[in-house]
């Protein structure tokens, strides 16, 4: 467990880096949060602004295609997770290369709604190979329930209606971890641009790697 929650924590770092960069650079959209990202989408309907709609509507739809590919490539519950989503995983760093790939060659104005797309798209995966993990309420992508979770247990534990504070500690992590990956993010795009992906680029693929011992 203690190996799988490492494991937990380097994916929401690495979830931290996309959305910040996706936030910056490619016309203020979530491409990891989805609830954010529906909040814009109704903003911008309501306010007639079509092309916010159609960035919000681009990283959606990229995401919802990643998440069912994702869980497709799933292998049965009897495997230990993240070998159980190793293939899921595998599509998720095909789709951050891509991704690092066409941001650093053709640019953001050539190609602003694919790699929003393509973005969406790696975090729909990461957020399928995460749920199988089956670790309680705890996400890498969308932190506002690993939050809730976080306080809840914690609370819980306090007043002696929890056996033990692990799960609170774990999902606090993930929340402190994906602020932090959400500062480097933010901080690496202004100086590396779309260079900024080999970041999560390399931590995903060391999960995958890590995660076949």
């Amino acid at each position: 467990m203690a190996r799988a929650a490492t494991y937990l924590l380097a994916l929401a770092l690495a979830s931290g880096f996309v959305d910040a960069a996706s936030y910056l650079a490619l016309g203020r959209v979530f491409t990891a949060n989805m609830t954010g990202n529906t909040v814009l989408l109704g903003v911008a309907v309501a306010t007639g602004s079509g092309g916010e709609a159609a960035r919000a509507g681009a990283a959606l739809a990229g995401f919802c295609v990643g998440v069912a590919a994702g869980v497709a490539l799933i292998r049965g519950a009897g495997g230990s997770w993240p070998m159980s989503a190793r293939l899921t995983f595998v599509l998720e760093i095909a789709a951050l290369t891509a991704l690092l790939v066409t941001w650093t060659a053709i640019g953001v104005p050539s190609f602003r709604y694919g790699l929003i797309a393509l973005s969406g798209f790696a975090m729909g995966t990461q957020s399928a190979a995460v749920r199988a993990a089956r670790a309680g309420g705890i996400a890498t992508t969308y932190v506002t329930g690993t939050l809730t979770n976080a306080i809840g247990r914690a609370v819980e534990h306090a007043r002696g209606t929890a056996e033990s504070a692990q799960g609170a500690g774990l999902a606090g992590g993930v929340w402190v971890t994906y602020a932090v990956g959400a500062l480097g993010g933010a901080a690496l795009e202004r100086a590396w641009h779309g260079a900024v992906i080999a970041v999560p680029l390399a931590i995903v693929c060391a999960v995958a790697a890590l995660g076949r011992d």
